[in-house]
């Protein structure tokens, strides 16, 4: 797919925008993976890239791919405002950024793109199972490894600071240096002296040629490095990736593990579990500089803890020391024979004598004392032996450390550990050799697998079934109870082609907000132009919502939050949300050429996207939500009347307006329309309102102003309770 796209053919890119994302990502071929991926955060990272503009370019590219975008479903603002609020929800179950980004992709797809729905389907029902065969903790276990993981980074190799290039002929030098000299210290030596410098300052050194004086043997040396690769003559740099990846690769390996079953297909079923645990194993050995990691190896842990603790242990030994020569002086006597005062009188140091006398106890307190530090530290005779002056020739009290002791013996240990470093970086680099493939290819595909993983929580956590998909020839509706309007379905040819059917839904937002099981489950079901009446906070409002949710899941190919659903398939869907009080002239302008859009057709841009029917072979549905907010009641019961008789005659559009006007509408319809209604049914011992919310089928509710009455009557005393049973009355 990449291979036949170009950034200069998606919609949105221009010379300059072309050129930073190539500057940005290193490639085109990068730049177009990040952007068919919908990474909507590494977009942003570009240059002046904002996320709306990423947003946009991303759209740009599905709608390159696909000819069609959400807008080609979603016509309204309100109807797009419903797809946010769902993927808004989705997103929540998303352990990856990853995850979050490609749900933007998910797009509603029209009748002639129903291909795309079974595909989106069938990847979501097989995460659905996979998660169904797995137990609580194995789904915890897995979404806290997906959470770990993020999309695999390879970072220019570094300047490499404890290796070096010796060249010995001006030619090789700079050959070298325009080769490896952005990675490596490359230098033209001329003399044995130098040689010897840079010999000892470097842990490693690698020979291009061999000089005309003689230098010590063990050092690297490759003939013909024209043709040699950075990580052939440094193979620890190939470490880089693992490094920079590692707590993703051993997140994503764990994970390998466990689908190595092949479940899935794809990368996990080319591991077994004993080959994702055996990499994983070598990649835990190394940390963040590529050094053993503790654990791993017994010597080097004991090295690190040496020269992490020394310091601290030799202090304390010190203050130990100081402590028992004190105590020792404070208690011995000094008694001088004659040969001693001889010496004192003939001009002898008192100290020296004084030295003399104590220094067999002292030296026997230093040799205890370094032998409890050796102990302590776990130290080897090499090592034991460049501390024997330590804490200096003579004695003093207080015993004072010996600086350039210290720090000789530490810089041996700190050799030793590079030494050894070095040598794992070597051995670990050739046994990760052609791993990184399979990293980035593992780590590529536990990121598309939180992409469906996501899905199928959202589905399985809302109690969504996947809808089922009819083209209806009978007149009749299923569903809701049977009712009388006094005016039957006369809607014409409309309600042959277009239905759907709800049993037991529950909206989203509703779920979301008070939890599942606080949501009432609705059943309904229409065909073609219905008008649905009903009582005040009685969840029209809320079920309009959640056909929409319904509608815009299912042409996504998702299941929808329902027990089970089938509908029509569609091609547009129009939602005209709740007015809030009455429009302007200008308002109500531009509401009427909303609904004048409904039945436009863009043919040509149609074509482009391969949707070349007619315009009266597209299917739509058109939700609207008490339209009769946007002028007078006289005339938006007018206005109604004549949107409905429009979509009747149009004979491919299913709609449903939520009105409290049924009764002036019909009496302004000159064809019948359909009328349901959600009627409250009382008032319950705490005088709240009850409501049936399942719509009635042919039956005009009305609205609750009289139970309102009745609920402050009810609950009222004195003159209060004596106005609202005047009230109650006129009812």
């Amino acid at each position: 797919m990449v291979s036949s796209l170009h950034l200069r053919d998606i919609a949105g890119i221009g010379p300059i925008l072309e050129k930073r994302l190539i500057t940005h990502f290193k490639s085109e071929e990068k730049a177009l993976f990040v952007l068919l991926k919908g990474e909507i955060r590494e977009l942003c990272l570009v240059e002046g890239m904002t996320k709306k503009a990423a947003q946009s370019l991303i759209s740009n590219v599905v709608k390159s791919q696909t000819g069609i975008c959400a807008g080609d479903f979603l016509k309204t603002k309100e109807a797009e405002s419903l797809y946010l609020g769902i993927l808004k929800i989705l997103k929540k179950y998303c352990h990856t950024a990853y995850a979050s980004d490609y749900m933007d992709l998910f797009i509603p797809y029209p009748k002639q793109k129903s291909n795309r729905r079974e595909e989106v389907s069938a990847n979501i029902q097989s995460h659905m199972d996979l998660i169904h065969s797995f137990s609580e903790d194995e789904i915890e276990l897995i979404s806290n490894l997906l959470s770990q993981i993020t999309p695999a980074r390879t970072a220019a190799a570094a300047k490499i600071k404890d290796k070096v290039i010796l060249t010995f002929t001006e030619k090789t030098y700079l050959s070298a240096k325009e080769k490896f000299g952005k990675n490596l210290a490359v230098h033209w030596v001329l003399d044995p002296q130098e040689a010897a410098d840079l010999l000892s300052a470097y842990p490693s050194v690698i020979l291009f040629e061999f000089p005309e004086f003689d230098i010590p043997d063990g050092y690297e040396y490759f003939r013909n490095f024209e043709n040699l690769t950075l990580e052939q003559i440094v193979p620890e740099i190939a470490l880089d990736f693992f490094i920079q990846n590692q707590k993703s690769i051993l997140a994503s390996l764990k994970l390998a593990e466990i689908m190595a079953a092949g479940t899935l297909g794809g990368v996990y079923s080319k591991m077994t579990a004993e080959a994702a645990l055996s990499l994983r194993t070598l990649v835990s050995k190394i940390d963040a500089s590529g050094n053993f990691a503790a654990g791993f190896d017994p010597e080097s842990d004991r090295l690190n803890l040496i020269l992490k603790n020394c310091e601290e242990i030799f202090l304390k030994s010190a203050g130990t020391l100081s402590s028992k020569i004190e105590q020792s002086l404070s208690s011995s006597t000094l008694t001088l024979d004659g040969a001693q005062m001889m010496k004192v009188m003939s001009g002898i140091d008192l100290k020296e004598i004084v030295f003399e006398k104590v220094s067999k106890n002292c030296r026997g307190f230093f040799a205890e004392s370094l032998a409890e530090i050796s102990e302590k530290l776990a130290l080897k005779k090499d090592e034991d032996m460049l501390l024997w002056d330590v804490f200096g020739d003579e004695i003093s009290c207080p015993v004072q450390i010996q600086p350039d002791v210290l720090s000789r013996f530490k810089k041996h240990i700190s050799s030793k550990i590079t030494e050894r470093n070095h040598s794992h970086k070597k051995s670990l680099s050739k046994e990760l050799a052609g791993q990184k493939e399979m990293c980035e290819s593992l780590i590529t595909a536990c990121l598309e697998s939180d992409v469906w993983f996501s899905v199928a929580a959202f589905a399985l956590a809302h109690e969504m079934t996947f809808p089922k998909w009819e083209e209806r020839d009978e007149k009749e509706s299923r569903g809701g109870k049977e009712g009388k309007s006094g005016r039957e379905n006369g809607s014409g040819k409309g309600d042959k082609n277009l239905s759907f059917s709800m049993d037991a839904g529950k909206n989203l937002f509703l779920s979301q907000k008070y939890g599942l099981s606080h949501v009432v489950p609705v059943s309904y079901a229409t065909n073609s132009v219905t008008i649905l009446s009903g009582v005040n906070s009685g969840g029209k409002t809320s079920l309009l919502e959640l056909l929409g949710q319904c509608f815009i899941l299912a042409h996504m190919g998702f299941p929808v939050p329902a027990q089970s659903f089938s509908m029509s398939s569609l091609d547009e869907f129009y939602y005209f949300g709740k007015s809030k009080g009455t429009l302007d002239a200008g308002a109500f302008e531009t509401t009427l050429r909303n609904f004048a859009a409904v039945f436009k057709t863009k043919k040509p841009e149609r074509e482009k996207a391969g949707l070349t029917f007619d315009k009266y072979e597209k299917k739509k549905a058109v939700f609207a939500d008490e339209l009769e907010a946007i002028t007078e009641p006289g005339a938006s019961a007018k206005i109604i009347a004549g949107l409905l008789e429009a979509f009747c005659a149009d004979g491919n559009a299913l709609s449903l307006f939520v009105s409290h006007l049924a009764e002036p509408i019909m009496k302004n319809c000159s064809i019948p329309v359909q009328v349901d209604g959600i009627e409250a049914k009382g008032l319950d011992e705490n005088l709240n309102l009850v409501v049936d919310r399942n719509p009635v089928k042919n039956h005009i509710a009305k609205s609750t102003p009289e139970l309102i009455v009745e609920k402050l009557f009810l609950s009222a005393s004195g003159e209060d309770a004596a106005f609202y049973e005047k009230l109650k009355a006129k009812f």
